[in-house]
């Protein structure tokens, strides 16, 4: 008979047989004996009896502020939260920490930069609570977890926009201060003024993209910032900013690439299935690329370069001290993409951080 077994301390059902039970789940992709017999036995194909992250259409700030206390109360030992920033609007920006934090090699996978791209959020919270919960005893291509989380710090950022988030789900109400409301109001006057935009008002407000203050963080990075032609005022998107670096998001996010050791970053974004790896001026090219194949391989995601300007990825790819890495553009529909699209994007997703901590590892 197949024998199950708990992780000590955790929530996990270690599969130690491939015969299915009724109770126990695996991922609904057909599996292939020979090569593809280990992947059945990935920590990510077992089914948590008990998870915290339960992903629902429009997952809020409020949300997964609520599952990482939470998640911090289980498992105490094996994660570190750390907040890194405030938003415009008061809200915490936080960096989720699981593995070895004195480990010399660290990993950054950052998320939801854009408003109207929130389904990662709850994609990256779930690929994080199956490395917490199955950390003792689960295994990724028939190689401990635990040790692999132990030779790598792996960091979890999964909302750098909690400001822009509120608004696509919920309007300017989601907004507390008055001022930052009334330049939201402001924003879709001027977009309206100028042919920008003829939708309504809370249409517009759903295809938001930029953060509280109407910048749109992914082009508010040094990386042919002063090049970039865009809107000249702040807007639903598309707006560069003052400066580079001039919302506390995007500080906050450069501070923390300045911190640590990174070997490589994975941007998640919505939406085309496609993954991107390279810009102008990239000094990481041949790793970049690696790391696009290798998820390619993965989740069928088509790959492309790009040209991008003003964009973290960019940014990291060109600084001084470089560091390689993908974005990952996740779903089909039109952002915010149609949660209908979750379990799929999940699944197409689940072994990405497994992927991730083994080649950083190799290399």
């Amino acid at each position: 008979p197949a024998r199950i077994s708990a992780c000590p301390g955790s929530d996990c059902l270690c599969r130690t047989s491939t015969r299915r039970l009724p109770f126990l789940q695996t991922s609904h992709r057909p599996v292939l004996w020979g090569r593809h017999r280990a992947e059945r036995s990935n920590y990510y194909n077992v089914r948590l009896s008990d998870p915290i992250v339960k992903p629902v259409d429009k997952y809020s700030y409020e949300q997964m502020d609520r599952d990482i206390q939470a998640l911090k109360n289980r498992y105490p030992n094996q994660m570190t939260v750390n907040v890194i920033g405030q938003s415009a609007d008061g809200r915490n920006l936080y960096d989720i920490i699981i593995g070895n934090p004195s480990a010399s090699e660290h990993i950054l996978f950052q998320g939801a930069i854009h408003a109207r791209e929130y389904i990662n959020v709850p994609l990256m919270m779930q690929q994080l609570e199956y490395l917490l919960a199955c950390q003792n005893t689960g295994t990724f291509e028939g190689k401990s977890l635990s040790e692999m989380l132990g030779q790598t710090a792996v960091h979890f950022v999964p909302l750098v926009n909690p400001d822009g988030i509120s608004i696509s789900q919920s309007g300017d109400g989601a907004i507390r201060s008055p001022e930052l409301k009334a330049q939201i109001r402001a924003c879709y006057e001027l977009d309206t003024a100028e042919g920008r935009t003829t939708a309504d008002y809370d249409t517009y407000l759903r295809r938001w993209k930029s953060n509280g203050r109407g910048v749109d963080l992914n082009h508010n990075f040094d990386a042919g910032w002063n090049t970039l032609n865009t809107v000249g005022h702040p807007s639903s998107t598309d707006y560069k900013g003052t400066s580079p670096l001039s919302e506390p998001e995007s500080q906050a996010l450069a501070a923390l690439t300045d911190q640590y050791p990174f070997a490589v970053c994975i941007n998640y974004h919505a939406m085309g299935q496609v993954i991107y790896w390279d810009t102008e001026n990239n000094r990481q090219t041949s790793s970049s690329k690696e790391l696009a194949e290798l998820v390619s391989r993965h989740n069928g995601y088509q790959i492309l370069g790009s040209k991008g300007v003003g964009g973290y990825k960019d940014w990291l790819q060109q600084r001084e001290k470089s560091i390689p890495g993908i974005t990952i553009e996740v779903g089909k529909s039109a952002c915010p993409v149609n949660f209908s699209e979750y379990e799929t994007i999940r699944e197409q997703n689940e072994a990405v951080p497994g992927l991730i901590i083994q080649y950083v590892i190799s290399h």
